[in-house]
């Protein structure tokens, strides 16, 4: 169906509009609800029996298309951000959740439900599809697809990341917080305070005061970091401060096994340790999912 492009002007979606339509595995649309049809500008029965992509802006990348119908028709949902166009060239942006209707094991049907898109978000994927557009002037869509995914390993994100981020109006840029191994740093302390405990049971202080775990290196970053701009924000503090404090009872606890204490009397210590471990990675993530 050919559009009429007049106007070229923004709809403006509100919270309470519901844009629903639901597609075959091919993209043609078996139902669409009256927002659907009020915002595009068509009769309900215009848009039935025609191709989903009738609604598609020109500005809109192709590699974002491929990506979502590679997912979708692999059974996953997904969330993506899409500048339609309406009947008479108005455009208008919005955040779409798609989810693929399995039966026996196989997609048979596509539901999509669009919400409004944060000003925050729609500045920040625009500037990227036009980078996307551009680049798909002279590349193929296979190749505009791999220029997303090595965009999104430059920032450290997935595509899933990537959307949540920018809906909850946060930086998207690689920063080095989000660079730690949350798992593997965190882990490593909990293995590290049971490594504690079987050293200190078998009379093995001299490894404990060598200091070569690799729980060790985590105060390396501290170090990379402190000329961060966040490291001026609270829970970064509180973090540096339970990172300190953790490694204080360790070396407290060694000294007393040293000392030749009852091991009874360790039991609060390990305690101490494990609430430090808590508090410590609660803070990273504080401070990771705010930056």
């Amino acid at each position: 169906m050919n559009l009429e492009i007049n106007t070229g002007n923004e709809i403006e979606i509100t919270e309470k509009d519901m844009i629903v339509s639901t597609t075959d595995k091919k993209g043609t649309i078996i139902y669409a609800n009256d927002i659907f049809c009020d915002i595009a500008g068509y009769k309900r029965s215009e848009v039935i029996g025609q191709p989903h992509n009738m609604i598609r802006h020109p500005q809109m990348p192709k590699a974002i298309f491929k990506l979502l119908w590679n997912r979708v028709l692999n059974g996953e949902v997904i969330y993506a951000f899409v500048k339609n166009i309406a009947r008479n060239g108005d455009y208008y942006w919005v955040k779409a959740y798609v989810k693929p209707i399995i039966v026996n094991g196989e997609v048979v049907k596509i539901t999509s439900y669009r919400k409004p898109l944060n000003s925050f978000a729609k500045d920040y994927i625009t500037k990227l599809y036009n980078t996307l557009l551009e680049y798909e002037k002279t590349h193929s869509v296979d190749e505009s697809l791999q220029f997303v995914q090595a965009y999104l390993k430059e920032r450290n994100l997935t595509y899933d990341q990537f959307i949540d981020r920018l809906s909850l109006e946060k930086s998207v840029e690689n920063i080095a917080i989000r660079n730690i191994d949350y798992n593997k740093e965190r882990n490593t302390h909990l293995i590290f305070k049971e490594y504690l405990n079987s050293c200190i049971k078998n009379g093995q202080i001299q490894e404990l005061e060598d200091k070569k775990h690799s729980v060790y290196k985590f105060r390396e970053i501290f170090e990379n970091m402190k000329n961060e701009s966040f490291t001026s924000d609270e829970a970064w503090i509180q973090l540096v401060q339970n990172h300190s404090k953790f490694h204080a009872s360790v070396d407290k606890y060694i000294q007393k096994a040293k000392e030749n204490e009852n091991m009874s009397s360790f039991k609060n210590m390990a305690e101490d340790l494990s609430c430090d471990i808590n508090n410590m990675f609660n803070n990273l993530t504080i401070i990771r999912d705010k930056y």
